[in-house]
C-alpha cells in the first residue's frame, strides 16, 4: 500500500469513527428529547386536580382536569398529593370537611375514586413508603388553635385509619427516607424535626432546630417559642438518598438546614433568601431544589459544595411545590398565583436553570406529584 493510500484509508476510518460517535450522540439526544413526563397538580382554591404532560423540548399540556370534593357550597381545598410506588393509584388530601379533612384514593388512567379515609384537622402533605402499604398524612390544623396535632396513619388497602400519632404544633412536610425505615416531618410552630420509626410507627427522636439539640414533645398550651430573630418555621423535610442526612427549610429563617442523622444535629446551613418552602432532590442526590415562596423563585443548589447554582424567577407570584423528574433533567414547579390569578405549572431545566415550558391551571396551584416518565 502506498503512503497516500494508507493515509486515505486512515482518513476514511477516522471519518467513520466520528460518524459513529455523532450517530450515537444523536440517538442519545433523540432518546432524551423524546422523554415525556406526567404530573398531577392540585388547585386548592378550585377543588381541581390537573394532570399535565411535558414532552421534552415541547409544550406542557393539561391532559385532564379532575373535579374533587363532595360539598357544593364549600371549597374543600385539595392540598397534598402522593403517588403509589407502583403508579396504579394517586392520593389526595382534602383540607376542609365537617369536621375533619379526608384522604382520597384515585385509580390512575381512569382517575376515579376507589377509597376515602377520614383524617384530622386540615391534613396537608402525604408520605408513602416504598412498600406502598401505608400513608402518613400530617394534620397541619392551619386554621385551628395552636396545639399539638397528629400524623394519621392509613392502611391503603382498606383505607382505614389505624392510628393518630401526636407529634407537634402544625406538622408539615411528611416524607419517608429511601428504604421506608424512617419518616420525617417538621413542626412549623414548634421548630422541631420529628422522626417516626417506619416499623413501630412510634416517634423515636425530636430535634430542636433553634437550639440544635434533642427536644421533648410539646405539651398542650405550651407551644415552643423561638427567641426573637431566631425563628425557623420549618415547612418541609427531604431525606437524602444516601440515608445519612435530611434537609429542612426554615421558611422564616431564609435558610436550608442539613441534619446529620447519625449525630442528630444540624451540620450545615445554606442561605436561601426568599422564604424557602418545599424541597426536592434529584434522584442521585447531587442537586437540591427549593421553592422560595416569598420571592417567587426556584433555587438550585449543588449538594456537595452548597453553592447556589441557579435562581429562577417564576412567571407568577408565590411558588409552592417542586418535584424533580426521575432522570434528574427537570424541576416541575407549582405556582399559586395571587387573588384571581390562575395557578401555573413551570418546567425548569436543572442543568441550565432555564424555564422551558409553562401552563395555566386552577387557582392556588400547590400539591404536586410526578406520576410517570416514558420515552
Amino acid at each position: 500500500m502506498t503512503r497516500r493510500a494508507g493515509h486515505s484509508a486512515a482518513l476514511v476510518l477516522a471519518r467513520a469513527a466520528l460518524a459513529a460517535v455523532a450517530l450515537t450522540a444523536l440517538g442519545a439526544y433523540r432518546q432524551a428529547a423524546a422523554q415525556s413526563y406526567w404530573v398531577y397538580v392540585a388547585a386548592e382554591s378550585e377543588d381541581e386536580v390537573s394532570l399535565l404532560r411535558y414532552d421534552a423540548g415541547g409544550d406542557l399540556v393539561v391532559e385532564k382536569t379532575i373535579i374533587t370534593g363532595w360539598l357544593a357550597a364549600e371549597i374543600e381545598a385539595p392540598h397534598g398529593l402522593a403517588m403509589d410506588p407502583a403508579g396504579e393509584y394517586w392520593y389526595l388530601t382534602l383540607g376542609h370537611g365537617f369536621p375533619n379533612g379526608r384522604l382520597v384514593k384515585y385509580e390512575t388512567v381512569s382517575d376515579t375514586i376507589v377509597g376515602v379515609a377520614d383524617l384530622g384537622l386540615f391534613p396537608a402533605t402525604i408520605a408513602i413508603p416504598p412498600h406502598g402499604a401505608l400513608a402518613l398524612a400530617v394534620n397541619a390544623n392551619f386554621h385551628g388553635d395552636h396545639i399539638p396535632s397528629t400524623v394519621t396513619i392509613v392502611d391503603l388497602e382498606t383505607m382505614f385509619p389505624i392510628a393518630d400519632v401526636v407529634t407537634c404544633t402544625m406538622p408539615h412536610g411528611s416524607r419517608f427516607n429511601a428504604d421506608g425505615s424512617k419518616h420525617y416531618s417538621a413542626c412549623m410552630m414548634d421548630n422541631q424535626l420529628v422522626e417516626i420509626d417506619g416499623a413501630t410507627l412510634d416517634v423515636t427522636r425530636r430535634l430542636d432546630l433553634i437550639a440544635n439539640e434533642p427536644a421533648h414533645a410539646p405539651m398542650e398550651g405550651h407551644m415552643a417559642m423561638a427567641p426573637p430573630g431566631r425563628d425557623c418555621s420549618p415547612t418541609w423535610t427531604t431525606p437524602h438518598p444516601d440515608g445519612t442526612r435530611v434537609f429542612v427549610p426554615c421558611n422564616k429563617g431564609d435558610a436550608i438546614l442539613e441534619i446529620d442523622l447519625a449525630q442528630w444535629r444540624i451540620t450545615r446551613r445554606m442561605e436561601a433568601p426568599g422564604a424557602p418552602y418545599n424541597l426536592d432532590l434529584t434522584p442521585d442526590g447531587s442537586m437540591l431544589l427549593a421553592t422560595l415562596k416569598g420571592s417567587a423563585k426556584l433555587g438550585i443548589w449543588d449538594v456537595d459544595s452548597g453553592e447556589l447554582l441557579h435562581l429562577i424567577d417564576s412567571e407568577m407570584r408565590v411558588t409552592h411545590g417542586v418535584v424533580a423528574t426521575p432522570d434528574g433533567r427537570y424541576a416541575i414547579v407549582s405556582v399559586e398565583g395571587i387573588g384571581g390569578d390562575p395557578g401555573t405549572v413551570e418546567v425548569i431545566e436543572i442543568a441550565s436553570g432555564t424555564r422551558v415550558a409553562s401552563a395555566e391551571i386552577g387557582k392556588q396551584a400547590g400539591g404536586i406529584a410526578l406520576w410517570r416518565m416514558e420515552g
